[in-house]
């Protein structure tokens, strides 16, 4: 218990000697080239052209790949949404967030869900359009046999 280190007292113990590297058998020394050893070729154009972007260590890339086109979905999408930002008055912007909805669902896998949201607008375009204008035509026969018209 005399070699245990006092507290506070947290420096190398007495006679500690720290250990010595020695290199396996068979390789050179630090700083020496094995022998038919050839020197690097310099770094920069060799006369071979780097791969192409996306092509690590001249592998074919396979998450590259291109998306799919949505672009029948967002058309659909923009027809519904206009529907109800105030073009709804005329009656184009629902047809067309409909027939383009079900276009994109028929050759869009991909913008299945935008397609979806489309035709949703649409419709209800088409059905919000449908009872305005009942309720326009009503008032205006109610109108006309109370003789305000």
């Amino acid at each position: 218990m005399t070699n245990q280190p006092a507290p506070g007292d947290e420096g190398t113990p007495q006679g500690y000697q720290p250990p010595s590297y020695i290199p396996p058998e068979g390789t050179p020394p630090q700083g020496s080239k094995p022998p038919g050893s050839h020197p690097l070729p310099p770094y920069g154009p060799s006369g071979q052209q780097p791969p192409p972007y996306g092509t690590a260590y001249g592998q074919p890339s396979y998450y590259g790949m291109p998306p799919e086109p949505k672009s029948l979905s967002i058309a659909s999408l923009c027809c519904g949404i206009a529907v109800f930002i105030g073009l709804g008055l005329f009656i184009i912007p629902q047809i067309a967030a409909v027939v383009l909805g079900h276009l994109a669902l028929l050759r869009e896998p991909a913008g299945r869900g935008l397609a979806i949201a489309g035709l949703v607008l649409g419709y209800l375009g088409l059905a919000l359009t449908a009872i305005v204008l009942t309720f326009v035509v009503v008032a205006i026969f109610s109108a006309a046999n109370a003789g305000y018209y």
